[in-house]
């Protein structure tokens, strides 16, 4: 016991150290041993390689074609780390496992100014190892990046919020409007809503507005904001002739949060979405996230009729979790990967929650809190083994081999452990048995389900993309009917040709050049009947390369 104690007070000493190589063996492990999965992470990697080779970082191209969904942070930071790495999977996930780590890192910083150093390791580790930042911390998309740079704000803020005041108190509050502003380069005017939001939000329940507004340098922090956003704005609305204003401010912001962005919508679904998302991806803490939420809610509750404020420690990640959640549900437009900033407080509010359960005087009652969310989670992933065991292989269209049985090994050991430990009242040791088993479940996903998954879908596409490149050369058309994957783009390193089944072949018989069409198997015959003149060149697991000309 007293040598388990001795590493645990090393660990919080070291906390921060601790996290970073926790952060790299979670988010670092084989990163780039897999291909680039469709149809997200091709958009953004093809986009900045073509800066990288172009030289052109102010407008964002894909395919031959303006990329205006996003703003331009995400692009550079994966085009420095191209710098870095060479253009490959390794070099376009990388800043997206950075920000993850820096996001955890924000998260121990926070929960350690408000319970203390052992909470705040806690809350980095509950955050690293959750499902939905091992899996978007090793995927090259924006919404790592964002909940990074809003984390960021939301941390400065209150950092500026509790010091003394001065130059260090006005320090934190303009690199809080120096964050947002970096938000906003990566996904728009959210970057800015949301930390605004919620800094307002709380200085108003906090009950002392005058005194929190008159401290916080509100002129210089806007011109910080704006000259550090508008720049790139201004440049990228002005040399696409406001085709950027049109495309991303009008149709995918107003339209997206309020109505339809395609016919018949897209992404549409009901308010009450993002509360199982919340619930899945805080795995394997999700039971315990309804206690660490409903506990604080009572509290300030009680505090607010009484005192009409909301001075407790866990107001200011309460209420970031809160709008986070309320905010996006608003929108029409939703998708598990946007509540990703919601997923820090949360995170603090649990280790919030297991440091009250530590300081109770009863240790018998802490365990009994304890034990009911454990035995939940050892049901749910005992439930989740059951599948694997019976149904995996039924339902996937890939040989699995001992797939199943390893990660039924990986998803059940973690919970089991901790069970049996918080049975034994060694708590601490069911907090380590449980990050151990998440780990290991974390390793199997990046050393072996997602590199089968990987080369089932996108290795053969990859294989005929490179056939197809080395068969036309320097010149003529790479083309795709059907089949509309943007890893064509990446891995070809060429605009690709996407036809669709009314597409007439007199158009593209008058392209220049010869043609390599790729498609998939049960689109042959309707393929040939429109382009009688290809002949078949390569076949892979359901694909087939067909060409035509010299």
């Amino acid at each position: 016991m007293e040598k388990e104690n001795r590493f645990i007070r090393i660990l919080i000493t070291h906390r921060y150290a601790a996290l970073c190589l926790f952060c790299c063996l979670l988010y670092l492990t084989n990163l780039g041993g897999y291909r680039l999965f469709d149809v997200d992470e091709p958009r953004y990697a093809e986009t900045a390689r073509h800066m990288v080779e172009t030289g052109d970082y102010v407008v964002p191209v894909f395919n031959g074609a303006y990329r205006f969904e996003k703003p331009v942070l995400s692009y550079w930071l994966i085009a420095a780390s191209y710098h870095l790495f060479g253009v490959n999977e390794w070099g376009a996930r990388f800043p997206s496992a950075v920000a993850a780590l820096g996001t955890v890192l924000l998260s121990c910083l926070l929960a350690g100014r408000l319970w203390g150093a052992p909470t705040g390791l806690a809350a980095g580790v509950i955050l690293a190892c959750c499902l939905q930042f091992i899996s978007l911390g090793r995927w090259a998309i924006t919404d790592m990046h964002l909940s990074f740079f809003v984390s960021a704000s939301l941390v400065l803020f209150y950092l500026g919020a509790a010091a003394e005041g001065g130059k260090k108190c006005r320090a934190y509050y303009l690199g809080s409007f120096a964050c947002s502003a970096l938000a906003v380069l990566v996904k728009g005017p959210v970057g800015f809503v949301l930390p605004v939001s919620i800094a307002f939000g709380y200085i108003l329940l906090s009950g002392r507005v005058r005194e929190s507004l008159a401290r916080i340098p509100l002129v210089r922090g806007s011109l910080v904001l704006c000259l550090v956003a508008l720049p790139w704005y201004v440049l990228v609305t002005l040399r696409s002739d406001f085709e950027f204003f049109r495309v991303f401010i009008i149709q995918h912001n107003f339209q997206r949060f309020f109505g339809d962005v395609a016919p018949g919508g897209q992404h549409i679904e009901p308010f009450y979405y993002y509360l199982p998302c919340l619930l899945l991806g805080i795995y394997p803490w999700s039971f315990f996230a309804l206690q660490a939420i409903i506990r604080p809610v009572h509290r300030g509750l009680k505090q607010w009729k009484t005192e009409r404020r909301l001075t407790g420690k866990a107001a200011f990640p309460l209420l970031w979790c809160g709008l986070v959640l309320i905010f996006f549900s608003l929108s029409r437009a939703k998708l598990p990967t946007y509540i990703t900033p919601a997923f820090p407080p949360l995170a603090i509010l649990i280790a919030g929650y297991f440091h009250e359960l530590a300081a109770a005087s009863s240790g018998r009652r802490s365990g009994a809190a304890i034990l009911l969310p454990v035995l939940l989670c050892l049901f749910a992933a005992s439930a989740l083994a059951v599948f694997l065991i019976v149904g995996a292989e039924k339902i996937a269209p890939f040989e699995l081999g001992t797939l199943p049985q390893l990660t039924t090994l990986a998803v059940i050991c973690g919970p089991l452990g901790a069970l049996v430990l918080v049975i034994r009242r060694r708590l601490t040791g069911a907090f380590i048995f449980q990050i151990l088993g998440q780990a290991l479940f974390a390793l199997l996903i990046a050393l072996s389900i997602l590199p089968v998954v990987s080369d089932f879908r996108q290795e053969p596409q990859k294989r005929l993309t490179e056939r197809a490149c080395a068969w036309l050369g320097n010149n003529g058309t790479l083309a795709a009917y059907r089949y509309r994957k943007t890893a064509l783009s990446f891995y070809s390193q060429r605009v690709v040709l996407y036809l669709e089944a009314d597409h007439q072949g007199e158009a593209t018989a008058r392209l220049p050049g010869p043609l390599a069409v790729i498609t998939r198997e049960k689109y042959r015959a309707e393929l040939a009947r429109k382009f009688p003149s290809l002949d078949i060149l390569a076949e892979d697991e359901g694909l087939i390369l067909m060409a035509a000309g010299e």
